[in-house]
């Protein structure tokens, strides 16, 4: 079997990443078209088929044909990360209790102080981990209970969705309680291992549990509440779907009773009489003599004194000179075009450029910075550096 390369550092992996951020959004924003032809992908990274085939090399795409595919550890990376998972996982945390069984175990059979306290480390990150994936799941059921509901057109599928997640809220409940009795079973441990940090995390771990199932609860209601609403508008559109065939059927009205129904109610009493709120326009307001009258009246009800029109003070001759003030700035738009008209990295050309004015070190510096952040797509970031005046930094030249 053919080993697969991998990236060795994270330095390696997060250069790969940043070089190919392009490509890597533009795949993740299509990740459920699964057609994402390759010649696309050759477009971004302008037609060099090398940077495809690292990709390929080191597992982060697939090739599929014409098309290529986002592996699925990077794909759950980035959701993950950004909270987009749809996805309701609770192996992760019966695992997690499996893992803190074991290091238990692996403690109290060990004699080594120094094992003993990595064992103890290992349970007390695991427990936090159990903890934040607890509220991580719930947050996920809450947004796929309202997306089930409030997206999916089909009424079956809709109420199957949901009687789905309905398990999966009992499946994290149930686990919620494994880890509390898990707690209370292990106390002798947990006694054993008392420091401040293993009694915070126990409370911090304690509170996750107690606000997820706060949490639960409400997503039940909900759940609930939705199947209640599902039922009620299916009945109706049996009901509308049966009423349109006597229509067709032209027997509606010696079969059903909907028009005498309908004569009989009169819903529009009951209704609270609409008032539209129109504002004026406030050049209307200052020049016209009918909205000036209008506004006498309104104010004469309303008891208002000020009414006489007032003009303002004659404004001051000084505001009236013409005063040029210099600032010292410069065009970094034409600065940008004659960085890229010459081959010099970017330091050497600032430090370099018949300014206007004379700029300090300290400027210098500033500019090159502001360059590089806002042309670094369209900058050739380098691993070498060189020291001006005691001052290191990176060479850059233009792509």
């Amino acid at each position: 079997m053919e080993t697969l390369s991998h990236f060795r550092t994270i330095e390696e992996l997060v250069k790969v990443l940043d070089r190919e951020k392009t490509l890597f959004r533009d795949m993740f924003e299509r990740r459920k078209s699964l057609a994402y032809r390759t010649d696309f992908a050759m477009e971004i990274v302008d037609y060099k088929r090398e940077r495809i085939q690292f990709l390929i090399d080191h597992n982060v795409i697939h090739e599929n044909g014409d098309f290529l595919e986002m592996e699925d550890v990077y794909v759950q990376f980035f959701e993950e990360v950004l909270d987009m998972n749809e996805e309701i996982s609770v192996s992760s945390v019966k695992e997690y209790l499996d893992s803190i069984k074991e290091n238990i175990n692996y403690y109290l059979q060990e004699t080594n102080e120094n094992r003993k306290k990595q064992y103890q480390s290992n349970v007390r990150k695991t427990l936090r981990r159990i903890g934040l994936r607890t509220l991580k799941n719930i947050i996920d059921l809450k947004r796929n209970v309202d997306t089930a509901y409030k997206q999916e057109p089909n009424y079956k599928i809709k109420k199957s969705r949901l009687a789905n997640l309905d398990e999966k809220r009992k499946g994290i409940k149930v686990l919620i309680q494994e880890s509390e009795k898990m707690i209370e079973r292990e106390v002798v441990f947990f006694k054993m291992t008392s420091d401040s940090e293993m009694q915070r995390t126990i409370m911090d771990v304690r509170n996750d549990f107690t606000e997820a199932d706060h949490n639960l609860l409400e997503i039940e209601h909900q759940i609930i509440d939705y199947i209640n609403q599902i039922e009620q508008q299916s009945v109706l559109l049996k009901k509308i779907r049966k009423i349109k065939y006597f229509k067709d059927q032209l027997t509606w009205r010696e079969d059903t009773n909907i028009v005498r129904t309908m004569d009989d109610k009169n819903p529009l009493w009951m209704e609270n009489r609409p008032y539209n709120h129109i504002f004026l326009s406030l050049d209307m307001l200052r020049s016209s003599e009918d909205a000036y009258n209008i506004i006498r009246k309104m104010a004469g009800r309303t008891i208002v004194r000020r009414l006489t029109r007032t003009e303002a003070d004659p404004l001051d001759a000084i505001y009236m000179n013409d005063n040029v003030e210099e600032v010292n700035a410069v065009n970094m738009t034409e600065l940008w075009n004659a960085f890229k008209a010459q081959g010099n990295h970017l330091f050497a050309f600032i430090k370099d450029y018949p300014f206007k004015q004379q700029h300090t070190l300290g400027e210098l510096i500033i500019l090159y910075c502001q360059m590089a952040t806002l042309h670094s797509d369209e900058l050739k970031i380098t691993d070498d550096y060189y020291s001006f005046d005691n001052i290191e930094y990176a060479l850059i030249y233009a792509s």
